[in-house]
């Protein structure tokens, strides 16, 4: 039970990074579907700069500073140019997927796995005495400092969306475009704030895809940034609610490795464990809201 949370709580980051990015956009009244496009790009970059630079905090910058384009471009085309945000949204992940086949192909001459060996890999933090209690010191030490960063930045996001001023009018103008321009606030500058929180966000995700691996892998997200979406509908404005649906899809994750390794199941039916929960999900999410409006 402890390597199944263990592996839960891994599988959770990625997605629960990127849902509270999402999280933002969605609460300036602008869902950004560009999730999954922005992790891909940022897990690939983050993992090469990092074995060209042999330094971790430079290669989490590249790929953060390319998923913050991507971002801003969306931003740009959505509020400046007035384009359909979803139809951006897709088109930043189709991008984002044929840019990463190309920098993979034109770099790194392979169109399908790479692993960088020269990449410094994140480091496993032991909390001293708490690693050696039984079975708790596995839940809770022995993980990266991003899959640690993950669960603090929900609590930052928490006061920072109800608890400061620039979460009380980014709230406001998700709920009420119109009347948050009557009473000064900038629609405008606060979602194209969120825009690039999302970015950031995303970025950290990616990151925390590849560099653990040390390895990049063809379309490696797998769906993860639209997992991520869910969470951000299942979480109801509220960071703690996103970090509840991320811990329900980390636990459909860690249960299709699990059976994976210990089944004779086909791993490509496995695989489609998390989507399955996803869907059920919202399925039952669905119902409960129309039940409620009734």
């Amino acid at each position: 039970m402890d390597d199944f949370m263990h592996t839960t709580i891994t599988m959770m980051t990625p997605i629960l990074l990127a849902a509270l990015g999402g999280l933002f956009t969605e609460l300036s009244g602008m869902l950004n579907i560009g999730l999954e496009g922005m992790m891909l790009s940022s897990a690939f970059l983050s993992v090469y700069v990092a074995s060209i630079s042999h330094n971790l905090l430079i290669g989490i910058a590249a790929g953060l500073g390319l998923s913050i384009i991507l971002a801003l471009i969306m931003a740009y085309l959505s509020l400046n140019l007035k384009a359909n945000v979803f139809i951006v949204g897709l088109a930043t992940n189709l991008f984002a997927s044929g840019l990463t086949v190309f920098l993979l192909y034109t770099l790194c001459n392979s169109k399908g796995t790479v692993f960088f060996p020269k990449a410094p890999k994140l480091d496993m933090i032991e909390i001293p005495v708490i690693h050696n209690i039984p079975i708790l010191g596995k839940i809770i030490s022995g993980y990266n400092i991003l899959d640690y960063l993950a669960i603090v930045l929900v609590f930052v996001c928490f006061y920072i969306i109800f608890k400061t001023p620039y979460g009380y009018h980014l709230r406001a103008v998700g709920k009420d475009s119109q009347t948050a321009v009557s009473v000064g606030i900038s629609v405008y500058k606060h979602r194209m704030i969120a825009f690039v929180v999302s970015g950031l966000f995303a970025g950290l995700g990616g990151a925390s895809l590849s560099l653990p691996l040390q390895t990049f892998v063809g379309g490696m997200t797998n769906g993860r940034g639209w997992i991520a979406l869910v969470a951000v509908v299942l979480g109801r404005g509220n960071p703690i609610g996103v970090l509840g649906a991320s811990i329900v899809f980390g636990i459909a994750s860690a249960l299709s490795n699990t059976l994976q390794a210990s089944t004779d199941i086909s791993p490509k039916l496995l695989l489609t464990v998390p989507f399955l929960v996803t869907l059920a999900v919202m399925i039952i999410y669905s119902t409960k809201r129309s039940n409620e409006d009734a």
